[in-house]
C-alpha cells in the first residue's frame, strides 16, 4: 500500500508538468508536454498494484479519471478558477475543493525545478517505439529513470531505480480538447469544502 501510495503521489505531480524543459540546468530539454493532449497513464507497483488513468489537458486544466474497486472517479482541476472538482458518478455528487496556487505550482515531477541532476543515458526501445532514456537524481540522492519518445518527446515510461514502481503513458494524443470535459456535471449535488480532505486547516503556519 505504501508503494501504491507513492506511485499516486507521483502521479499528482505529473499532471501539473509544466510546459518547459525539466532540469533547467540540463543543456537541451528533456520532454514537453504540450498545452493540450490526451494519454493513458499506466500505474504499476513491484507488490503488484495496478491502476490505469485517462488524463486530458488543455491550457492548464486537467481532468483525470480513474476506476478503482468498481467506483468510477473523476478529477477536474482549474487553475483559472482556483477550484478541484472530485466527481464521484455512482453518488451523483461533487465535491468542490479550492486550490491554493502556489501549492500548484510545486506539484512537478523530481528536478523539474532544478533541485537535482540530469543525466541522458542513451538511446533506447520501449514497446516498439524508440526513445531516449534518462536518469533524474534528486538532492536528496532518490533517482528516477524517464524514456521519452524520439518522435513525440512525449515521456513514454518513468521508473524509480528500485523498480518499486513504474508508471507509463500510453495512447498519446495531441491537440484541443473538448472544453465540456473540464466542467463538472450541472445535475450532480454539490458540496463545497474549505479545504483538501485530510489537509491541515488553514491558520496553522503551513
Amino acid at each position: 500500500m505504501k508503494s501504491f501510495r507513492l506511485v499516486l503521489l507521483i502521479l499528482a505531480g505529473c499532471c501539473f508538468l509544466r510546459s518547459e524543459p525539466a532540469f533547467a540546468q540540463s543543456a537541451a530539454p528533456a520532454y514537453v508536454y504540450p498545452k493540450q493532449f490526451s494519454a493513458d497513464e499506466v500505474m504499476t507497483t513491484k507488490d503488484g498494484g495496478t491502476m490505469t488513468m485517462k488524463t486530458y489537458m488543455d491550457n492548464g486544466k486537467v481532468r483525470n479519471e480513474v476506476n478503482t474497486n468498481g467506483m468510477q472517479i473523476v478529477s477536474i482541476v482549474r487553475p483559472d478558477q482556483q477550484k478541484m472538482y472530485q466527481v464521484m458518478v455512482a453518488q451523483k455528487m461533487v465535491m468542490v475543493v479550492p486550490l491554493d496556487p502556489v501549492k500548484i505550482k510545486r506539484m512537478t515531477p523530481p528536478g523539474s525545478d532544478g533541485d537535482g541532476k540530469f543525466e541522458t543515458v542513451g538511446p533506447d526501445t520501449v514497446d516498439g517505439v524508440a526513445a531516449t532514456k534518462y536518469k533524474m537524481t534528486s538532492r536528496d540522492g532518490k533517482v528516477i529513470f524517464l524514456w521519452v519518445g524520439v518522435t513525440s518527446q512525449f515521456p513514454i515510461k518513468l521508473t524509480s531505480d528500485d523498480g518499486s514502481f513504474t508508471l507509463a503513458w500510453k495512447n498519446f494524443q495531441a491537440g484541443p480538447q473538448d472544453a465540456a470535459l473540464f466542467e463538472p456535471p450541472s445535475d450532480y449535488q454539490v458540496i463545497n469544502m474549505p479545504t483538501a480532505p485530510g489537509a491541515p486547516p488553514p491558520g496553522n503556519g503551513q
